[in-house]
């Protein structure tokens, strides 16, 4: 019997190390008020940049500031309303019985104009999911439908859940399908439980009702999570050749959507992972064709949650 417990207690501390070494501590619940003011979230960043680490029950990523160059060539548009904002430099969640809360930094906007950022969710252990971020129509003008975030994910990576924030207040949820299945406008009609705050434009707090989301108990999820800037509640096109309102370096050309994807940061193991990734669509591709549409692979963290 004595012997059967100090295996138990070697094998449990093998486990502990490992957790420790290769960052599986646990996100356990937290209650979150999404309130214009992120004074809750007080769990301290990793030291290391492009590192995450969980503290005072938040999983947080701590992105390297500065990367925000998308395929490697991006640049901003050059009116200054635009310059910059578009660097991610924080991701924290943390959930309780009721939401999933969800906390993004980035810079601040040249003046007021807040970022457009995707969070996407692959659920480990589920099978299907979307190969492509839904993320609405930039020439109807429409949010809500079809495909013009103009990213993939690998296989492995099927996306059960995405979110899109839109500027400082708005956003969308869509399902495995790519059904909407959730929306914030600020109207009738929004979905109850469905809140998106700032915190001074340059930190947005979330939350997703578990009857929404699914609850994360027990769970393994890997998230991606992108940023550009934002026009009419989609992503704001890059062209090859910038101007005013729109970056470039991309390949829009002659003003024209192309496949490149208008994502200036990731949360990415690497600045070159990131570039390469956001670098791999396929130029002489139709503009709206999934098929020529950059591949996330590498480019996502993984937040293992308590039961």
């Amino acid at each position: 019997m004595r012997k059967a417990k100090v295996v138990f207690l070697v094998l449990l501390a093998v486990i502990l190390a490992a957790q420790a070494v290769y960052g599986l501590d646990m996100v356990k619940p937290k209650t979150i008020k999404v309130d214009k003011n992120i004074n809750d979230w007080t769990g301290t960043p990793p030291v290391d940049e492009n590192t995450s680490c969980v503290s005072n029950s938040e999983f947080i990523w701590k992105d390297v500031k500065g990367d925000d160059t998308g395929n490697g060539k991006y640049y901003y548009p050059a009116n200054q309303e635009l310059a910059r904002g578009a660097d991610l430099l924080e991701f924290r969640v943390t959930y309780d019985a009721k939401n999933v809360y969800f906390l993004i930094k980035s810079t601040r906007p040249g003046i007021w104009w807040a970022p457009f950022k995707l969070i996407g969710i692959h659920k480990e252990g589920q099978n299907g999911g979307l190969s492509f971020f839904p993320q609405g129509d930039s020439d109807s003008l429409d949010a809500t439908t079809g495909a013009f975030g103009e990213l993939r994910v690998s296989e492995d990576l099927g996306l059960h859940c995405t979110i899109a924030i839109a500027g400082t207040y708005k956003g969308f949820i869509w399902d495995e399908t790519g059904k909407l299945i959730a929306r914030k406008l600020g109207e009738n009609g929004d979905t109850k439980g469905f809140l998106i705050d700032d915190d001074k434009w340059t930190a947005i707090e979330v939350a997703v009702p578990i009857a929404i989301i699914g609850n994360p108990a027990g769970q393994t999820w890997k998230v991606i999570v992108g940023i550009g800037h934002e026009e009419n509640g989609h992503l704001r096109e890059i062209y090859e050749e910038g101007n005013e309102w729109h970056g470039g370096g991309g390949e829009g050309k002659d003003n024209e959507d192309g496949v490149d994807p208008d994502i200036y940061d990731l949360a990415s193991p690497s600045q070159e992972i990131q570039e390469k990734e956001l670098a791999g669509y396929n130029d002489s591709s139709q503009p709206g064709d999934i098929a020529g549409f950059a591949t996330i692979s590498e480019s996502f963290v993984t937040i293992y949650f308590a039961k």
